[in-house]
């Protein structure tokens, strides 16, 4: 879609240069590496968002079943699979319509391969017994095949054009100073507590050297990567673990310590796949009707915009991030007499990863949706639509949104340079896990997913 239709005079920007808003935004980035925010997290509201009695959705449980939908859309490496997806909850009817948005468009075999996956939580819904997952779990697998190659490194990755020439180990290769940290943590006493951490990284990298050994694309192979990342999750969810990674935080922020939080991020990544497919396992026996009862629908993405102002000599050309298309998508809808017809208005946006910086200002100042997580980097190539069809009342508040995140990105770069190393953006939710005998699954509390996504703090 085309982001600029608006007349000069009815600009978003009208009060406030463009240019002048990315030229302050380069020099934030040059005080603070491009990272002006520690990466955090944030609790949702309470209170008035779940009291309404309408809505048989919790925000909780909204907000982590559109993440997790999210989190499907992200099949590839990179800005442009970052998805952001939104819920409409419509109690009249039981259903739900999931609508994504991503800054490129969500093609024709990725909704195909999302349609197998919908027809399959109907299915689960539907069946009077617990289903054991296998079919879901097995789609998520095949649909992100390549992903999680990427997260392993492995020698089978294709890598994409501007990953080329990067020359990483493999991810089993880094358990080696994951080992080695272990002998530092624990007293002579605790043997036994450290023998047992000791075993199962040994156990676990095993696994993952193992895999590089089997044929691509076979059936052992789609079979390994199943147990690979159900022993993952086992692993990240395990007491002794947790105690582990709660050890690597206290001690100090060492190089080699970073390091080996850093495996133990990844790992997390890996592990995430399989917590997804819990997710939606969990919520087609929590609400059968509306999961059978589901939709899916895809926003048209924005077209990229040129710019001659940017931290980076390549970022030449500025994008609509999926949070904000969304954002937009239902302030016009507002503007519609018909609204979300018998749908609820979404309380939350799900994502794939944590909320950029600017989209965390954004969000932050446009007040309609929590601002869930941030991981704190600054991508100056973001931009927002400045449309024709948005009405006095909407634009008037985009001007003020954008007025006050230069405010604030102006204040940031007044303060001295803060150097901040890159923080890995990609979001999990083990963190939010919880116990629940009557779920198909185990929901386990983490501790390693507070330590991983404090790890670079």
């Amino acid at each position: 879609m085309n982001p600029r239709t608006a007349s000069p005079s009815q600009s978003i920007w009208r009060d406030l240069d463009e240019d002048t808003f990315r030229t302050h935004l380069v020099n934030l980035e040059e005080r603070t590496n491009a990272v002006p925010l520690d990466p955090q997290i944030f609790p949702l509201p309470v209170g008035a968002h779940d009291a309404d009695g309408t809505r048989c959705f919790s925000i909780d449980d909204e907000q982590k079943l559109a993440d997790a939908f999210a989190f499907l859309v992200a099949v590839e490496q990179g800005a442009q699979s970052v998805a952001a997806v939104c819920l409409e909850e419509n109690p009249e009817e039981r259903s739900l319509i999931v609508r994504f948005a991503a800054i490129d468009t969500i093609n024709a075999s990725l909704q195909e391969s999302l349609e197998q996956i919908r027809r399959t939580l109907a299915a689960y819904a539907s069946s009077d017994g617990e289903p054991q997952g296998d079919e879901l779990f097995e789609l998520i697998i095949r649909l992100h095949h390549r992903r999680i190659l990427g997260r392993l490194r492995s020698s089978k990755w294709e890598k994409p054009i501007y990953l080329s020439r990067t020359h990483k180990k493999a991810l089993w290769e880094d358990f080696r100073n994951l080992l080695h940290r272990v002998q530092f943590l624990y007293t002579k006493r605790e043997k036994s507590q450290r023998k047992a951490v000791e075993r199962d990284i040994e156990s676990l990298a095993k696994l993952y050297e193992g895999f590089e050994a089997l044929t691509p694309r076979s059936d052992d192979e789609a079979a390994y990567i199943k147990t690979l990342v159900e022993e993952s999750y086992e692993f990240c969810t395990a007491k002794l673990i947790q105690d582990y990674a709660r050890r690597l935080e206290t001690v100090g922020p060492t190089p080699q310590l970073r390091s080996a939080v850093k495996t133990l991020r990844q790992i997390e990544k890996i592990a995430a796949y399989y917590r997804v497919a819990q997710t939606l396992i969990r919520a087609s026996q929590r609400h059968p009707y509306y999961l059978q009862h589901l939709e899916f629908k895809y926003l048209p993405p924005y077209a990229g915009i040129p710019t001659n102002i940017g931290y980076e000599d390549w970022a030449k050309t500025c994008h609509v991030h999926a949070e904000v298309q969304l954002v937009v998508y239902y302030d016009l809808r507002k503007r519609d007499s018909s609204g979300c017809g018998n749908s609820l208005a979404p309380r939350a946006i799900g994502t794939s990863k944590y909320l950029c910086y600017l989209c965390y200002l954004f969000l932050k100042s446009h007040g309609c949706y929590p601002t869930a997580n941030t991981h704190g980097r600054l991508y100056d190539q973001w931009t927002i639509p400045d449309l024709a069809e948005l009405g006095d009342e909407p634009r008037g508040k985009y001007r003020e949104i954008l007025r006050t995140m230069d405010q604030e990105i102006v204040k940031g770069a007044a303060n001295g340079p803060q150097w901040r190393s890159e923080p890995m953006t990609s979001r999990e939710n083990l963190l939010d896990a919880v116990e629940d005998d009557n779920s198909i699954a185990l929901w386990r509390k983490s501790a390693v997913a507070s330590i991983l996504q404090g790890a670079e703090l």
